[in-house]
């Protein structure tokens, strides 16, 4: 079996190490090429392709930079590597937006006989209004834009991470056949040999925030915690690991930076500049995260590897698939208490009230009647309120009433507790046994073996209209995501 797997770079990430995982769990059964825009740094993927025009782009780089050519040149370099056409195409983030004639060379592939897996990471429906509209450019016509993007036939088959993702392709038409969940694989290096890091000193337990603080990693979640922690666990302090690397993103985190510092909280940032991750690790009394979305959702299930528990916050619609199989993380909350909120509601309604006019004028779709009322409303629950909707200078005034006040007794209860060792040996043995590497592989190659066993037909149209529905909800909105 001769496999091409496709991605617009192959720069240090998720999609790549993705590939990584994919090309080593094929070795066995299939021959590979990987396919990018721009060279390969590492030394994982034995055979790596530069295909001009492949890269990111947000406009045509000229009049005659069409996708056609580019689907031209992805099968005669394909081809050139694995001596003949590939019997199939792995294609990660195809309807992004990241690359804008990407979707053009697509259907030369398919009008040339092509067999392709689509595996979407991320949507450009889902909070990326920029990648949505850059891509909308290119095809004006809407008619034809929605063809475009999620292209139907069975030998088009289509991969997700998680169930969310898996759900919302059902809704768009793509039938359960055509449907795999492939969640990626989670390994960990070994750390024997580490020096176990004490950042705070050996007087103080911490817990890790493994993350680049951009907005959605919600830091200030992390430092309301920390400010009931000083209160309630005067011994107990947080840190987070890596700054943005994008510039944009830096004055938000720099004034996460300055707040836990006016406010004396037991909060370091850039751990990870400073110290060996392993040894962080090493040392963290837990992992935590309060991010407010994510993919996979590694993040929740790589601590029980390291031999440490998850806390922090839940996201229900990415876990669910995770306690399905038996995984404990009864160490989440999924809402923090009704009265943080108190006094922030009008500022809290406001800010809805200016951001989602602009968010729905961004896809180019009219404002559903009492949107700001479907916000509002949707961020809170029977557990109490999501602080993770609210934007980072009502977040501000909360923790500075927090840090002046003190914490109520129910924020307290919401702070991470230890749970039994055995519970952990537990999560950590389902999550080797579903989703390790040689899991992974198995599911990989049982996708491919379907793919290649459909009989196929002319391509035509999943409905996209469907996809952005499902994201651009009211009631999914989140101001960090804004």
């Amino acid at each position: 079996m001769r496999v091409a797997i496709v991605h617009y770079h192959l720069r240090r990430g998720g999609v790549t190490r993705v590939i990584e995982t994919a090309v080593a769990a094929l070795a066995d059964n299939a021959e590979t090429v990987v396919l990018g825009g721009e060279p390969y740094g590492g030394d994982a993927l034995p055979a790596v392709t530069v295909v001009d025009g492949l890269g990111y782009r947000d406009t045509p780089d000229a009049p005659d930079d069409d996708g056609p050519a580019l689907g031209q040149r992805m099968l005669a370099a394909a081809a050139d590597s694995l001596g003949g056409p590939p019997d199939l195409w792995h294609i990660h983030n195809h309807s992004l937006g990241k690359n804008v004639i990407f979707p053009a060379a697509l259907r030369w592939l398919l009008a040339n006989g092509a067999r392709v897996l689509l595996q979407v990471h991320d949507f450009a429906e889902d909070g990326r209004p920029a990648n949505y509209r850059a891509q909308r450019a290119v095809v004006p016509d809407a008619a034809a834009f929605a063809r475009a993007l999620y292209p139907a036939a069975p030998q088009i088959h289509y991969a997700t991470l998680n169930e969310r993702d898996n759900t919302v392709l059902a809704g768009a038409g793509v039938p359960s056949e055509r449907r795999h969940l492939l969640p990626n694989a989670v390994s960990v290096p070994a750390f024997a040999g580490r020096e176990t890091a004490r950042p705070f000193g050996e007087a103080h337990r911490y817990f890790l925030y493994p993350t680049r603080g951009i907005r959605r990693k919600n830091l200030g979640e992390m430092v309301l915690l920390a400010a009931a922690a000083r209160a309630a666990a005067p011994d107990t302090a947080y840190g987070a690991t890596l700054a943005p690397d994008n510039p944009v993103w830096r004055p938000v985190y720099d004034a996460w930076v300055a707040c836990a510092r006016q406010h004396r909280l037991p909060v370091a940032f850039g751990l990870g500049e400073h110290h060996d991750f392993a040894g962080l690790v090493r040392g963290a009394e837990a992992i935590v995260t309060t991010s407010v979305a994510e993919g996979f959702g590694l993040a929740y299930l790589e601590p029980f590897l390291f031999g440490k528990d998850i806390t922090g916050r839940d996201l229900p619609e990415i876990t669910r698939g995770f306690t399905a199989r038996g995984i404990s993380l009864d160490s989440l909350y999924t809402a923090l208490p009704a009265a943080l909120i108190a006094g922030e509601e009008r500022a809290f309604r406001d800010a809805l009230a200016a951001a989602l006019p602009a968010l729905y004028k961004a896809y180019d779709r009219p404002l559903p009647e009492n949107a700001v009322r479907q916000a509002f409303d949707a961020s809170r629950c029977e557990a109490g309120f999501d602080f993770g909707r609210l934007n980072e200078d009502i977040q501000r005034s909360v923790i500075a009433r927090v840090a002046a006040d003190g914490p109520e007794e129910a924020l307290v209860k919401r702070l991470p507790r230890a749970r039994p060792p055995e519970a952990l040996r537990r999560n950590r043995d389902i999550v080797a046994e579903e989703f390790g590497p040689s899991r992974y592989g198995e599911t990989l190659l049982a996708a491919y073996q379907r793919l290649l066993a459909a009989e196929p037909a002319e391509p035509d149209a999943h409905d996209a209209d469907a996809v952005l529905a499902a994201f651009l909800d009211p009631a999914r909105f989140n101001l960090l995501r804004s």
